[in-house]
C-alpha cells in the first residue's frame, strides 16, 4: 500500500493506494475536490481517501474508492463507489461519486445546524 499526504487550507487529506501504483493525477484530483469543502465551517476535520484496484479472475478489475471524513465531536462521514477498470476514466468517476456523496452529507449537516441556530434565535 502506498500513501500520499496532501494538505489543503481547509481539511488535511491522506490518499492511500492499494493494489496499484501511486498516481500523481489521482492525488491531484483528490486535492482539487477537497477544495469543495472550504464552503463548510469545519474545524479540526481530517479525511482519508483509499483507492483500491481489485483484480478478478477475468482480467477486468474494479476500482473501489472509499472516503472517511472525521469531524471531532461528530459522527464519521463515509462514502464509497466502484467502477470497472477499462471504462474510460473509471477511477476518476468513482472519486467524483464519493465526493458528491460526502458533499450531500455535509449540506444536510449545514442545513440542520443553520435551522437549529435560527430556531434558537427566534
Amino acid at each position: 500500500m502506498t500513501t500520499s499526504k496532501l494538505t489543503t487550507p481547509a481539511i488535511p487529506v491522506k490518499v492511500q493506494f492499494r493494489h496499484m501504483d501511486e498516481s500523481k493525477k489521482v492525488v491531484w484530483l483528490v486535492n482539487q475536490m477537497m477544495e469543495r469543502f472550504t464552503k463548510f465551517p469545519i474545524r479540526g476535520a481530517s479525511a482519508t481517501v483509499t483507492v483500491d484496484e481489485t483484480h478478478h479472475r477475468e482480467n477486468n478489475g474494479v476500482f473501489q474508492v472509499k472516503m472517511k471524513l472525521t469531524i471531532p465531536g461528530e459522527r464519521m462521514y463515509t462514502a464509497h463507489s466502484s467502477e470497472k477498470t477499462g471504462i474510460h476514466d473509471g477511477v476518476y468517476s468513482a472519486i467524483a461519486d464519493v465526493f458528491q456523496s460526502i458533499e450531500r452529507q455535509l449540506i444536510k449537516r449545514h442545513d440542520k445546524r443553520s435551522s437549529h441556530r435560527n430556531a434558537k434565535a427566534a
